[in-house]
C-alpha cells in the first residue's frame, strides 16, 4: 500500500510525522506531497521511509499545471490512495480525476461553516463538488459529518478520524510554567485565563474579551493570555473602548504551545464555529479546567460539568459566569481538570488515530479490489 498525503500548506506539523511514523510500522509506504513551494519538513530525516515532493505551484493561475504535476505523479510513483488535505489541494486532486483515475481519491474536510461564512457561493460551491468528486471524504468530528450531510447534502461516504495527540509533550509542566510567566512579567497569584487561536472573525476573541472585562470586576489579579497570529480591529477598538491595554498579553505566534498551557490556570474556546479544536484538547492534556462553547466537535471531548464546561456559543454572560465558578470553587475546577485529563489520554492517543486510519485504508483497498 502507498499513501500520498497532499496538503497545500507545509507538512511540517506534528500530525504529519505522526501518521509517517505510525503507517511505517504497518509497512504502509508513506509520501508526502505540498502544493507550494516550501521545504521538506524537519522530521523526514529521523522518519526513515517517508518520502516528500513539492509541486511548486504558487499561484491560481498555474494551477493546471499543478493538475498535470500531479497526475504524473501519482503515476510514476505508484500511489494507491490520495489523502488530501485543504481547499486548494483538494481542488487540484478533484481535477487530476479526470486525467488519472487510479488511486483512491479521499478528501479531509478540517472544517464546517468556515468556507460557507468566509468564502462566498462559488467558494461553497466548489467546496461540494471536491466532497462530491473524492472516492472517501473524511473528517474530524461527528458533529463536521453531520454538518456536510445535514447542510451541505454531501453523498459522498464519511469517515471521522478524531485527531491524535502526544500526551508526553502535552502534560502539567512547573518549570514551563515558571518560564512564560516570567517571560510576561505574570506574578505567581495572578488568576490566567487563557485562549490559544488566531485573531479571525468566528474565533471568539470579543465574546472572550468582554467577558474578561466582567470577570476584572469579580477578580482584580486576572490576566488573560492571548495566543496567535494576527490581529482584528474590532479586536483592538474593544480594547480601547473598555480600557484593558496592560491588562491584556498577546504573545503572537508561538512554537512552544504547551509551555504557554502551562502558564494559564484555565483555558477559555470561545468560538462561533470549529469542527474539531485541536488546542482544546491540548489543554486538556496539560490539566487545565477548560470552557468551550458548544460548537463542532465539542461535545464529542466534553461531558458539561464532568470534564469541563460546555457554553452556548456567542454568550458573554456563560463565559463571565463559568469562569467565576472555576476561580471561587478550587475543588471543582480540580475535578474537572483532572477528569479532563484522563478522558482525552483515554481517547485521543495518536497511536488511536493511526490505527484507526490504517484501517480505514485497508477497507477502502478492499473495496477498490472487489470493483
Amino acid at each position: 500500500m502507498h499513501v500520498c498525503h497532499f496538503c497545500e500548506t507545509s507538512v511540517e506539523g506534528e500530525y504529519f510525522r505522526h501518521i509517517a511514523e505510525g503507517l511505517i510500522c504497518r509497512g504502509v509506504r508513506i509520501s508526502f506531497l505540498e502544493l507550494g513551494k516550501h521545504r521538506p519538513p524537519s522530521w523526514l530525516a529521523s522518519v526513515p521511509g517517508a518520502s516528500y515532493y513539492s509541486l511548486n505551484i504558487s499561484r491560481p493561475v498555474a494551477y493546471p499545471l499543478g493538475v498535470l504535476r500531479l497526475a504524473n505523479y501519482l503515476r510514476n510513483e505508484r500511489i494507491d490512495i490520495l489523502h488530501t488535505h485543504l481547499f486548494n489541494s483538494g481542488l487540484i486532486a478533484g481535477l487530476t480525476k479526470a486525467l488519472y483515475r487510479r488511486p483512491i481519491y479521499a478528501y479531509m474536510r478540517h472544517h464546517t461553516d468556515i468556507v460557507r461564512m468566509l468564502g462566498g457561493a462559488t467558494y461553497s460551491w466548489l467546496d461540494k463538488w471536491m466532497s462530491e468528486r473524492a472516492d472517501r471524504l473524511l473528517t474530524v468530528s461527528e458533529a463536521a459529518k453531520r454538518y456536510m450531510q445535514d447542510v451541505d447534502r454531501i453523498r459522498t461516504p464519511i469517515d471521522v478520524v478524531h485527531l491524535g495527540f502526544d500526551f508526553n509533550r502535552f502534560a502539567c509542566n512547573e518549570t514551563s510554567r515558571r518560564e512564560i510567566r516570567n517571560e510576561f512579567g505574570i506574578a505567581e497569584d495572578n488568576f490566567v485565563i487563557g485562549y490559544i487561536g488566531n485573531f479571525a472573525p468566528r474565533k471568539g476573541h470579543l465574546q472572550l474579551i468582554t467577558a474578561y472585562a466582567e470577570v476584572l470586576k469579580l477578580v482584580p489579579n486576572a490576566r488573560l493570555l492571548l495566543v496567535g497570529r494576527g490581529r482584528l480591529q474590532e479586536v483592538s477598538d474593544l480594547i480601547g473602548r473598555l480600557g484593558l491595554g496592560r491588562r491584556i498579553i498577546f504573545a503572537g505566534w508561538r512554537k512552544d504551545v504547551s509551555k504557554c498551557l502551562n502558564a494559564m490556570d484555565v483555558f477559555v474556546q470561545p468560538s462561533l464555529s470549529e469542527a474539531f479544536s485541536q488546542v482544546l484538547v491540548e489543554a486538556m492534556g496539560v490539566g487545565l479546567p477548560v470552557i468551550a462553547t458548544d460548537v463542532g466537535g465539542a461535545k464529542e471531548v466534553i461531558t458539561n460539568h464532568f470534564n469541563g464546561i460546555l457554553i452556548s456559543s456567542d454568550d458573554v454572560d456563560a463565559i463571565t459566569h463559568s469562569l467565576h465558578k472555576i476561580w471561587a470553587d478550587s475543588d471543582f475546577a480540580t475535578t474537572i481538570a483532572n477528569n479532563g485529563s484522563q478522558s482525552v489520554r483515554d481517547r485521543f492517543g495518536v497511536e488511536i488515530m493511526v490505527q484507526r486510519q490504517f484501517k480505514l485504508y485497508e477497507s477502502w483497498l478492499e473495496e477498490y479490489v472487489r470493483l
